[in-house]
Parts: structure tokens; sequence; C-alpha cells
């Protein structure tokens, strides 16, 4: 099963059974406070901490770099927990009258979603709490309908599941609404365990849930996340894979360890896991980071060298490249935060309109220094800048965007980064057109090439550059460009 997660709700909630399953293995870490690297590292590590006296779990990740987990209070206790973009920790609490709980998702609102018991060392009900904190159960109150939510999009509904009412055999998927209104998805689909702000939905066998319609991945035998574009992360036999408009690749496994997990993938299409042996006494499980066009790598070769850190399990990644983690450090279990050295995520918009959490605002403004950067265009462009309030957005990155080639607006855009080699995500489109054909270019190389009449189109390139400056443009045969966000991130 799917993370294990049904050996672990099924078991009476205790500490030391949800942190050995929902969240993905044996963990432990105490850290020393976030670690300074020196240049030569791509990503800092921040100590998350845990809760007074205990150890400590990540479960999920925003683009604001808020991370959600568990952490214990003592041998009986867990509960869930949220640490701000700054680290500092939010006890979550639990259901009334409960005494363990964690969390596994949090969307960029700052909603969270896990599971809760409802008396102390009971079982586990699919919760979500509010940004302020207030916890509400999900679906089905039945005492037998035991399950969890597992992840939450933008508008705050939960992919996740409970037991039938008879409760017989494991969780089935259900689609929380924003009111807590449960959408059963029927007897042959498992717990869901990722959601898109599009209201596509995965699970175990390998399927995709949309308003009813229900897609089977071939050659997927789980899949546990899904990014905007469809991209999905999952698992089939003992690999993890990566499945893209029916392709499926096996990410392997690393350093020969027996199995792998994909855990999440964020809009650039980077995959998270861990690699575990599956035995006891064995090497201790150890997580890692995929790319396009990479191979696997081990986080601890992405952080300074001696840091004494051992990751093992990636859990989360957000569109920024931060990476949500567990990591063992003198013995103990935290979780952390790994943050590359060098990303810059910028989205597209008019000057009144909201900026999405963890971007800055391109406005449309010649190239200059704002944000603590310096980016821009090749001329003032803000004229040209689009907010179209659709509900069809999957959020307020793809609802934005400049125009690129308006007969008297500059054609490209520049970000000062430090040279050496990068990994960009480009959005282009519109909610309300399908009018363009979009080629864009970063640094020369073009992002794709989408059939016309298309709302939106993501790409992804890992481009080098040598002066100083990444220069975004339009590629030949474009007609109507729109650029709605960009994620550069280095390093990787």
């Amino acid at each position: 099963m799917l993370f294990d997660t049904w050996i672990t709700v099924n078991r009476r909630l205790g500490a030391a059974a949800v942190a050995g399953a929902v969240l993905a293995a044996a963990f432990g870490a105490h850290a020393a406070a976030a670690a300074a690297a020196p240049a030569a590292s791509p990503y800092t590590i921040v100590d998350l901490g845990a809760l007074a006296g205990g150890t400590s779990t990540a479960g999920g990740i925003n683009n604001a770099g808020v991370v959600v987990g568990s952490s214990t209070l003592d041998s009986l206790h867990q509960h869930a927990v949220r640490w701000s973009a700054a680290g500092a920790i939010t006890d979550l609490g639990t259901l009334p009258g409960g005494g363990f709980s964690y969390a596994t998702g949090v969307n960029d609102a700052g909603q969270v979603t896990g599971a809760s018991d409802r008396s102390s060392g009971g079982f586990g009900y699919p919760v979500r709490w509010s940004a302020a904190g207030a916890v509400q159960q999900l679906g089905d109150t039945a005492t037998n309908r035991l399950g969890w939510g597992s992840a939450i999009d933008p508008a705050g509904r939960v992919a996740g599941g409970q037991r039938p009412a008879d409760s017989e055999g494991s969780p089935l998927g259900i689609l929380y609404g924003v009111d807590g209104t449960p959408t059963e998805f029927g007897p042959d689909l498992q717990v869901a365990s990722g959601i898109n702000g599009r209201g596509q939905v995965v699970g175990a066998p390998g399927y995709i849930w949309q308003n009813g319609v229900v897609t089977h991945l071939a050659g997927v035998d789980a899949a546990v996340a899904i990014n905007n574009s469809g991209v999905v992360a999952g698992t089939t036999g003992t690999h993890a894979v990566r499945w893209a408009a029916g392709t499926v690749t096996d990410l392997g496994t690393l350093d020969g360890l027996q199995y792998n997990f994909a855990r999440a993938v964020n809009d650039a299409g980077q995959i998270v896991g861990y690699a575990d042996p599956g035995c006891q006494p064995c090497a201790s499980p150890r997580a890692w980071l995929w790319s396009a066009g990479g191979a696997l790598i081990p986080l601890d070769t992405l952080v300074p060298a001696g840091s004494g850190w051992q990751f093992t399990a990636a859990s989360g990644i957000d569109d920024r490249g931060e990476i949500a983690a567990t990591g063992v450090h003198n013995g103990v279990q935290h979780a952390v935060k790994l943050v590359p050295r060098v990303h810059v995520d910028v989205n597209f918009q008019p000057a009144a309109a909201a900026t999405p959490p963890g971007y800055l605002a391109d406005t449309g403004a010649a190239y200059g220094a704002r944000n603590g950067q310096n980016y821009g265009w090749s001329g003032d462009n803000s004229v040209n800048a689009r907010d179209r309030g659709s509900a069809s957005s999957p959020d307020q990155r793809y609802d934005t965007f400049l125009h690129m080639q308006k007969p008297t607006s500059p054609a490209t855009w520049e970000l000062a980064v430090p040279n050496g080699s990068y990994l960009v995500h480009v959005v282009a489109g519109d909610p309300d057109n399908t009018d363009s054909t979009f080629r864009i270019t970063v640094e020369g190389v073009l992002t794709g090439s989408p059939v016309r009449g298309v709302h939106w189109f993501e790409g992804t390139v890992r481009v080098t550059v040598n002066d100083g400056r990444l220069t975004i443009g339009n590629g030949v045969g474009a007609d109507n460009d729109k650029i709605d966000y960009v994620d550069v991130i280095g390093g990787v």
C-alpha cells in the first residue's frame, strides 16, 4: 500500500505508529541551527526543530516555504505542527478529546490536512486545519470510518479517504469539498494521495480522478502526487516512477537499495522521495531529488560537506525548489527544509493584482533593481499586464500574465543571476483565450511548442548563463506569446 499508510492507520494511533509509517519510515534527527554552507553547496539546511523535548517529521511544504508535519510530545503523544517560513513552530493540536495527530499537506493559503484521533490512543480520522489553526473533521464521523487527509488544493479541497461504513478493507478514495462534504470515488479506488489546482486527484492503483471521470495509468501501481501540468509521481513494483502523457519513466533506485518511493512533484517536474532497504537491521533509508534529464541525487550531496546530516526521507518540494525532509543528526530526528542557494520566482501581473505567496511581482517595468533582485523588460511593458479573475485558473499565478508580443512592447525579459547552470520553469497562457502559439525561449533554448488552442503551456529547461543575465524571449514562430510566471532554480 501507498506509503504503508494503511498499516499505520489500522493500528491504534500512537507516536511510534504514525511516525513509523504514514510519514514514510523510521526517522531520527536532532540538528544544529541552520547550517551556513560554503559557496560550493547548492542548498542550505534549515533545522525546523521540534516541540519541547521531542522529535519531528516533515510532511509537506507550500510555495511560501511553510512546512507541516508532526512532533512528539512524549512517548504516547504526537501532534501535527506547522512551521512558518521563518521556522517558528505551531502546535496544531487534535480533535477534541484526542491525543494524536499528524499533518501531510499544506496549501498556499496556510490550510493544512492530515489526521487526528478523537480519544487518546484511538483511531485516526481525516481532518483539515484552517489557516488560523482551527481543526475540522472531514466526511463521515461514524466510528468505523477511519482514514486521513493526504493533500490539499489551493481552494482547500482535501484528497484522502476513509474505510467503508462496515469497517472492512482499506480506506477508499474521497475528495472532501471546501465545506467538508465527501465525494467517494467507488470501491475500486484506494485512498487518494495527491491533488493539483485543476481538481485532478491521484491514488492507487494508478489512477487520476477528475469530476467523476477516472483515468487508469498503465504502468503505474500507485500514483502519489500530481502537478498542475498533469505530471504524476508514483511507484511501480519497487521503483519510483514518473508518468507524463502516457509515458512512464522508471527513476530507478539509489545505492542498490531494494525499494524506492516517490513522495512529491512540483510544477517544474522535480520529484523527491526516498530509497529504503526494507529490512532491519540494514542501511538507513536515503532521501533524494530528481530533475528532468538527470539522475537521482542524494540530498546529503546537495548540502555542505561534513554537515553531519543523514536525510532519511523527502516528503515535499515546492515550486521554488525548497524541499521538506526528515533527517538524522547526532541520533535525534528533526524535520528540515533544504533551500536552494539561488532561486528566484517571479509572477507577471498588473501592479494592483495580488502577488502569489513566495513570488516576486513583475508588473512590466523596464529592467532595474527591485524586490532585492535585478530584473525586468527591455522597455516599459506595464500597459500589457493582465489579471483575468477567472475561476478556471488553477491558482493566481495562472490568472495573471504579461503580453510579450504587442506591437510596441519589448520582446525580452531578463533576470540578473550568477553565471552557472539553472533549471527554469516557464508558464505561459490565458484562462480566457486560446489565441496563442507559445514559443518562449530561455537563453535561446525553446521551452516547447504546443498545438495552438490551449489555455496554458508549461515548459522546463536546463540552461547555462555566462553573461550574468538569464534572458527570456520569443522563439521563431511565436504568435501572441503571454508569460504567466517563471521559477529559476540554481545548482540542480
